[in-house]
């Protein structure tokens, strides 16, 4: 009966207390403060991006696939395994690492470098932008923009010094 009566009197004392603190900055301090959201946007179109990638590597179109928004699949199934593709069998990719990650208006813009080989040629360093977004089924990949050049990459071909 003495534990029911002293846990009555300390949850009064509490709410006695906290009632007139609830807008104090003190209150805040002795409470804490609600913590903050964390956006993990660019996280998941790192993954996304990072998922694709790895299918690239491997040439595994199935995967690849599996990354893409519904409206590319389409795009996707004509293109990806014929020449010039992401997942063409004499194109052989390397080295692929996202490099950079933005939010966009249409939501992240993830952009990777790799090396790429075509049929037996020197590897050569190619720059790609995915837009990454969010829809009912998940996040995914809405678009690819191969043209990217990357900061350490030349825009033009340097002019050969003549002897």
């Amino acid at each position: 009966m003495l534990f029911r009566r002293r846990a009555l009197a300390v949850a009064a004392l509490t709410v006695a207390l906290a009632a007139p603190l609830g807008g104090c900055s003190i209150a805040d301090k002795i409470v804490g403060e609600d913590p903050k959201p964390i956006d993990e946007s660019p996280q998941k179109a790192r993954e996304k991006v990072e998922a694709y990638l790895a299918a690239m590597v491997k040439r595994d179109a199935a995967a690849g696939r599996k990354q893409l928004c519904p409206t590319l699949a389409g795009t996707f199934d004509k293109t990806a395994a014929g020449e010039g593709g992401d997942f063409y069998k004499k194109t052989k990719v390397s080295g692929p690492v996202v490099t950079d990650v933005r939010a966009d208006a249409s939501g992240q813009k993830v952009t990777a470098a790799m090396l790429v080989t075509f049929s037996g040629k020197k590897p050569v360093p190619l720059g790609v932008g995915f837009l990454v977004t969010n829809i009912d089924t998940g996040w995914c990949i809405a678009g690819e923009d191969p043209a990217v050049v990357l900061p350490s990459m030349p825009s033009t071909a340097s002019p050969t010094p003549s002897q």
